[in-house]
């Protein structure tokens, strides 16, 4: 072997080790290799920590600080606990015609809106009634078709967004904090585990004990700070990250990556 080869040889080897000691420390200062969230470009993930992330399997038990109801002060400030549950009883009685506590019917009219899950599209039939408000200033619009969306909006466009919708074991809610029309604040998820088979009917949904099944924190219509799921029958936690920076989640979400 020439010494050229050798001194070749050599920096190849020194390169390698030097690749394989910053390997191992970064491992030793992080515990762990890192994970990534499924269902989000993992290149998107640069200022995404996970603690826990185990989506396809039983969960790891919940901290006490992150317990999966409403009343717990680590999760909801005493604002939205109030909130979250007016919102669960205010559209109860509402219809087409008979808008929230408060509320007049302004238009009412019906539409076609497309959807798309996993690789299927369909079309649902919707009606759309618009309320205004005559004890404040402020109106919502409630969307009746496969479920109900509601979107209330004071003059500043704040309010909120709610959705019930229907699950194969009975019933999600959704509630999401908005500010100048973007999702600013919380957004959570509960689920009413009392199936109602063909006959759903959001109206007979009951989230008086319901349990959390997704929480997210929001800044500006970008997700930032704690995100959490959990299995709702054991409450145990699927996911535990933080987004240390705001993060466009509709930009980098791939929900074919879900199981």
């Amino acid at each position: 072997m020439t010494p050229d080869n050798q001194a070749m040889n050599l920096l190849h080897l020194t390169i390698i080790l030097s690749l394989v000691a910053a390997e191992r420390s970064v491992f030793s200062q992080t515990g762990h290799m890192k994970q990534f969230l499924p269902g989000l470009d993992p290149e998107s993930q640069t200022n995404v920590v996970v603690a826990v992330c185990d989506i396809f399997g039983e969960g790891q038990p919940c901290p006490v600080n992150y317990t999966n109801v409403l009343s717990n002060r680590n999760l909801f400030t005493l604002e939205q606990q109030k909130c979250i549950r007016e919102a669960f009883a205010k559209y109860r009685n509402v219809t087409t015609n008979s808008g929230p506590p408060g509320a007049v019917l302004d238009s009412l009219y019906e539409t076609n809106i497309a959807t798309k899950a996993m690789y299927r599209t369909g079309v649902v039939d919707t009606w759309v009634a618009d309320f205004k408000y005559t004890n404040l200033e402020a109106r919502e619009e409630v969307r009746f078709g496969a479920g109900l969306v509601a979107e209330f909006r004071n003059m500043s466009n704040d309010g909120y967004n709610v959705t019930f919708t229907p699950t194969g074991d009975g019933t999600m809610f959704s509630f999401s904090e908005i500010r100048h029309g973007l999702i600013s604040g919380l957004l959570a998820r509960f689920r009413d585990m009392r199936p109602q088979g063909l006959a759903w009917d959001y109206k007979l949904a009951d989230f008086t004990n319901s349990r959390l099944g997704e929480y997210r924190q929001y800044t500006n219509g970008m997700v930032f700070g704690k995100y959490l799921v959990w299995n709702v029958v054991t409450g145990n936690l699927l996911i535990e990250a933080e987004f240390k920076q705001p993060y466009d989640w509709r930009r980098h979400y791939r929900p074919t990556r879900w199981p």
